[in-house]
């Protein structure tokens, strides 16, 4: 079959499958819109008719719809309809001229020329992100702040070097390529207040190799740092964003890529292993069901405890940090969510109902220290076995 006649095919499909779920596609009219954009979402067929139908609309609400979609489309004949929506609407006097313009040429990372500049990685699975501060020296390139933060432990590597612009650039384009994990710019005045909170955290531990850390920092600044709100608030607005279903919805967050190794790693986790193996061993548990709500207590206490005290503040800093990251990355729908959480996490306490994200998170990190535990007793069990 052709690739053409797949294409359409998969349209019709989608088509029919609006129809079934009461959309009237003969006449797309501005009231369409509020159907169409429950339906997108469904199946990537539905997302081209859906798409297909918002280019007969010519309103710039269709156009702003439109917009949302192509940034996290991946399905190809998705894109291609994205491309004839668009061209639609232009011929029926929507502007995107100029937007698709600036959204095709948008200053680069690494390009700019403030005096001073800062990036930021996404965090790792462990809790880490690696921050940069870069200091414009006049005729000689650029002075490169290097840090590695991490939530609980602080600054755990600090130091500096003289680069081209061009060599900051190489290094995050292997970053991106090795990792999949982009810089992000961010207020500089916002990253010097993170590597300082570090480091005092990390001095507080005794951590080592941080000896040179004022004389590094003098490049910036001295003393201690004015304290800044979190740019994600000025990029996502302050708002709270804790209103229909986002518990629910948050669940999605586990899919992103960069949140994929994520699990927590403190040893205050590692204290309900026992519970857990008492609840599936335990004589007085009658059956599965009631097993089954034993074990979700744990993880709703275990959510409980990532939610307060000095976990609490460092893993709302951690989704702060991920809301900006996904913000700039052209995910805001995952940006609010994650920010949603970090509001939550704010309050020190998950409240009554479960928040899907965090109990996954828990659940993965559950199963992760329970397969090093078995693969620990394995080990030891195959240490004792006598071989001839």
């Amino acid at each position: 079959m052709a690739k053409k006649d797949l294409h359409n095919e998969r349209l019709e499909k989608g088509l029919a499958a609006l129809v079934s779920a009461g959309i009237a596609i003969d006449a797309a009219t501005s009231e369409s819109m509020a159907q169409l954009k429950i339906a997108l979402g469904q199946s990537a067929e539905a997302d081209m008719a859906a798409i297909f139908l918002l280019g007969k609309i010519a309103e710039h609400e269709s156009l702003a719809l439109i917009r949302d979609i192509e940034k996290t489309a991946t399905d190809k004949d998705v894109k291609k309809e994205i491309k004839r929506a668009l061209f639609k609407l232009g011929q029926k006097g929507v502007a995107i001229a100029d937007e698709a313009r600036l959204e095709k040429k948008p200053m680069a990372l690494f390009e700019r020329t403030l005096e001073i500049e800062a990036y930021m990685s996404a965090v790792d699975g462990g809790g880490g992100r690696l921050i940069w501060i870069a200091k414009l020296q006049p005729n000689h390139g650029l002075q490169v702040i290097q840090a590695m933060l991490h939530d609980r432990e602080g600054l755990l590597r600090f130091g500096a070097m003289h680069m081209k612009r061009k060599e900051l650039r190489a290094m995050a384009d292997q970053i991106k390529q090795q990792h999949g994990v982009s810089m992000i710019a961010i207020p500089w005045e916002f990253a010097d207040q993170m590597i300082y909170d570090g480091y005092e955290k990390a001095k507080a531990r005794g951590q080592s190799g941080l000896e040179n850390f004022h004389e590094i920092r003098s490049l910036i600044g001295t003393g201690k740092p004015k304290l800044v709100t979190h740019p994600v608030y000025s990029k996502l607005g302050a708002d709270d964003l804790r209103e229909g279903p986002w518990r629910e919805q948050s669940r999605r967050l586990l899919d992103e890529p960069e949140l994929g190794y994520w699990i927590v790693i403190d040893d205050w986790v590692k204290g309900f292993l026992s519970q857990i193996e008492d609840a599936r061993t335990s004589p007085l548990v009658l059956n599965p069901v009631q097993k089954e709500a034993r074990l979700a207590a744990i993880v709703r206490d275990a959510v409980k405890s990532l939610c307060a005290g000095e976990s609490g503040k460092a893993f709302k800093q951690r989704m702060e940090d991920t809301a900006l990251y996904f913000a700039e990355t052209n995910r805001i729908e995952q940006g609010k969510l994650a920010l949603a959480v970090a509001q939550q996490v704010g309050e020190g306490d998950p409240g009554p109902l479960d928040v899907l994200f965090l109990t996954g998170l828990i659940q993965k990190s559950f199963a992760f220290f329970m397969s090093q535990q078995k693969a620990q007793e394995e080990e030891e069990q195959s240490s004792l076995i006598i071989k001839p």
